[in-house]
């Protein structure tokens, strides 16, 4: 398949076809979106074309959407539309491997160089409108993000209201990664930055490591909750992909006291952990900042019997896009204040 085809494919797409543009790599297709007709029918958008290639090279789901920068949930999506686009699957799961099919490792051979060809104009083309130059690509959690993101892009904004942020969905293990190898311009993560004299970092937020229960609870009664205590509980934490490394420090301090978690509930939204534990369902378990204000009949107690002090970190490289990234870390600083306060 060469390029001179994708591009008369993409000319005799139908008036009023739809078309997604709700990101730099889902650009109009008329610009540089892949367009695939000629062995297959159908649509195929570079975002559905980038994941099956991760997902091929990688053989595994949640590697393959850190790499693409989205949720897996999504890249999930992404290979089911494209598996019902041409009617076949692509790849043969089990539980533990993920192979490709005949037909997936045709599509893999036979995209492989035109999906470069497309990525590459399509940077190009970018780079010639200046779109590159006014995108801040911003690794994070959303788990946690919520809390200190939106006064730094409000600070962005109102200094640079042309420039569109990215919100890139990382696990809190990858954040570094992604900075070094330019994926996002900025990242933030909690128990895991290592970094080194390559990156700049800056502490954002200090919290700790808490519990919301209902005031019925007995933990409510109490200034702080022993660890050892907690390890007892039914408890409800956030999901292992989210932050693997806060997670596996969690459990093993809680296995260290001679109980084995009893986890109930893993979540991905915060705001879901607070009423299950009004409903007596577990102990929700999270750093103190991530629910800034009481939800009607909790509170919030600070574990004790370790170093319960929680950080999220900024980090960037120090030669990187310095004239966005000023005006955005800017915004940050106050939200400390507040929370720490």
């Amino acid at each position: 398949m060469t390029w001179n085809l994708v591009e008369t494919a993409a000319r005799k797409m139908p008036r009023g076809a739809h078309l997604d543009a709700a990101g730099p790599a889902s650009v109009v297709i008329r610009v540089c979106a892949p367009v695939i007709r000629s062995r297959y029918q159908g649509v195929m958008e570079l975002k559905l074309l980038k994941s099956f290639h991760a997902v091929a090279e990688l053989l595994h789901f949640r590697k393959a959407a850190v790499r693409v920068g989205i949720t897996q949930p999504a890249l999930s999506q992404h290979i089911a539309r494209l598996e019902a686009e041409l009617g076949v699957p692509l790849f043969e799961r089990d539980r533990r491997t993920v192979t490709l099919t005949s037909a997936g490792q045709t599509l893999r051979d036979e995209t492989a160089g035109p999906l470069q060809q497309l990525e590459s104009a399509l940077e190009s083309t970018k780079r010639v409108g200046g779109l590159r130059e006014k995108t801040l690509k911003v690794g994070q959690l959303q788990y946690i993000s919520h809390v200190f993101l939106p006064p730094a892009i409000q600070s962005l904004k109102r200094a640079r209201p042309d420039v569109l942020v990215e919100l890139v969905e990382l696990p809190s293990n990858e954040i570094e990664a992604a900075v070094r190898d330019g994926r996002v311009d900025i990242g933030f993560g909690t128990i895991g930055l290592t970094h080194g004299d390559d990156l700049v970092t800056r502490e954002v937020v200090r919290g700790f490591w808490a519990v919301w229960v209902s005031k019925e609870h007995p933990f409510a009664q109490l200034d702080e909750v022993p660890l050892a205590q907690l390890a007892e509980q039914p408890l409800i934490l956030f999901a292992r992909a989210i932050a693997p490394n806060s997670y596996d420090f969690l459990t093993r301090l809680l296995e260290r006291t001679g109980s084995r978690p009893r986890v109930m509930h893993h979540i991905h939204q915060p705001q879901h952990g607070v009423p299950l534990a009004l409903q007596g369902l577990g102990v929700f378990v999270v750093g103190s900042y991530v629910i800034p204000d009481a939800p009607k009949g909790a509170v919030m107690k600070r574990i004790s019997g370790f170093d319960s002090d929680l950080r999220v970190t900024a980090v960037w490289k120090p030669d990187g896009r310095t004239a966005l990234l000023r005006p955005f870390l800017s915004g940050l600083p106050r939200l400390r204040q507040r929370l720490s306060s």
